[in-house]
């Protein structure tokens, strides 16, 4: 019977993982460039019973059965939330008409075919942040609301460099010289070039784009809109030949690809689900109170 209670106690714990996980994704429904998470549950390895010991228990007053042990059956002890998994679709592109707000279109990717499976290749911005050793790494993104800080660089809205081809901060004061930053001075191509038209003499820059072929797999979510790259080497950068069908659009942002309404549905479901747990708890053990007054008895 205790069996019971342990499956119960695992699907409350792995709802309210899928619980946070659904929140966490309602919290950023505004966070440009976000990338909403999809929990998978999974079951616990089962367990084979076997009746055995059937002709010597070795206990007194115990029924003995001729035979050798049979297979009573499978059983298994409850799920458990897995992993988070993101998912990469491309959030809505959103005019916004300033001058540093940066969208990726790359819906037009092709699809490709790694280890038997077919996956959706996606392009990402390259930025430059603090790692777990405080050392400073590259990780991607796909939120492009960016700014100028004190320094001429241009970043993150969270403080981050972005990074060149070079992988190097990218420094709009130097390529703009003295002109101030609006959208007459400073301009970006479909292939992701920074240029400036009021100062022919600063060569342009072209943004670290880096196309990512499984970003499943390969990506770790660091914080809600960086990724770490897991795969073997780096990711490909960027091919205006391959990558023809892939557009860096000025005065845009890509929005949260969370869907609210689909979210709250989800929400209503793992709460319904956690309170079916909490009756089956409950109801075993309102059953153990029962039996531990019948053995006072």
């Amino acid at each position: 019977m205790l069996r019971g209670l342990d499956a119960a106690a695992s699907g409350m714990i792995a709802n309210q993982a899928r619980q946070d996980a659904l929140t966490n994704n309602l919290a950023n429904v505004n966070t440009p460039g976000y990338k909403s998470d999809n929990s998978t549950f999974r079951t616990f390895p089962e367990l084979l019973l076997e009746r055995i010991r059937d002709t010597n228990s070795g206990v007194a007053g115990l029924p003995a059965f001729p035979g050798p042990k049979q297979t009573i059956g499978r059983i298994s002890h409850g799920v458990y939330n897995q992993e988070l998994v993101p998912n990469f679709i491309q959030g809505d592109v959103t005019e916004t008409g300033k001058v540093l707000d940066v969208a990726l279109v790359d819906e037009g990717l092709p699809t490709i075919v790694e280890n038997g499976r077919q996956v959706q290749p996606r392009m990402f911005f390259a930025i430059q942040k603090p790692g777990e050793n405080g050392q400073l790494q590259t990780y991607y993104t796909r939120s492009g609301n960016w700014s100028m800080n004190a320094q001429g660089q241009l970043t993150t809205i969270e403080g981050y460099p972005v990074l060149d081809i070079n992988n190097q901060p990218i420094n709009l004061r130097a390529l703009l010289g003295n002109a101030p930053l609006n959208k007459s001075t400073l301009q970006l191509t479909p292939g992701g070039q920074l240029i400036a038209p009021g100062n022919p003499n600063a060569a342009p820059v072209q943004l670290g784009l880096y196309r990512v072929n499984n970003p499943a797999a390969n990506l770790v979510k660091e914080a809600d809109t960086t990724f770490r790259y897991s795969g073997n080497g780096a990711p490909t950068l960027y091919n205006p030949v391959n990558d023809i069908s892939v557009a860096v659009k000025q005065g845009y942002v890509e929005r949260s690809n969370v869907d609210a309404g689909r979210t709250m549905i989800d929400l209503m479901t793992v709460l319904r689900s956690y309170e079916s747990n909490q009756r089956v708890l409950q109801a075993y053990d309102m059953t153990l109170q029962k039996l531990n007054e019948v053995g006072k008895i």
